[in-house]
């Protein structure tokens, strides 16, 4: 984002590269008006995708060669069949880092979720869009993937409107 003499606007068709990207989308952590480039919305989620897939394959590493001992199973008969188990559940320090970690995705989850909400609502501006589209994701079942191809979608300079492009503050 780009000011001159206390008006803002925004790039329309520029390329990011990761770094650039990044900070774009933690300086504007809440400006839900304006334009996002596709390289200023799928950096910064890739970037959150591969956080908590790393951190979740290093708990589930962790978990299952450190902290076996630490898992428990019970097994019992439900609906006639013998050992079956659907109960599994940690105790001692495995249950605790599995706490730390859980409290770890939740912290990543509070502290993205407003820039993430923020960036995928300009770029549906950016595609000529209004950011209120985001909303057909609580579709159940093929909302997310509507608006994935929306966020897919190549800038529409040509459909940019004034609402979308005035600053809050």
């Amino acid at each position: 984002m780009q000011s001159y003499a206390g008006e803002t606007t925004w790039p329309v068709g520029d390329v990011y590269g990761p770094d650039a990207a990044l900070s774009s989308f933690f300086e504007n952590y809440v400006q839900f008006r304006g334009y996002s480039t596709r390289s200023e919305f799928w950096w910064p989620f890739l970037f959150l995708t591969l956080v908590h897939a790393a951190i979740g394959m290093t708990a589930i590493i962790t978990l299952s060669t450190l902290f076996a001992e630490d898992m428990v199973a019970d097994a019992q008969d439900l609906f006639g069949i013998t050992g079956f188990s659907p109960s599994v559940w940690l105790e001692g320090f495995g249950a605790v880092f599995a706490a730390a970690i859980l409290g770890l995705h939740l912290l990543i989850a509070v502290l993205t979720i407003p820039p993430l909400l923020a960036v995928t609502w300009r770029r549906l501006h950016d595609s000529g869009l209004p950011g209120s589209m985001f909303f057909l994701g609580f579709i159940p079942i093929i909302g997310w993937f509507v608006v994935m191809i929306l966020l897919m979608r190549a800038s529409a300079p040509e459909k940019h409107h004034a609402e979308f492009s005035t600053s809050w503050y």
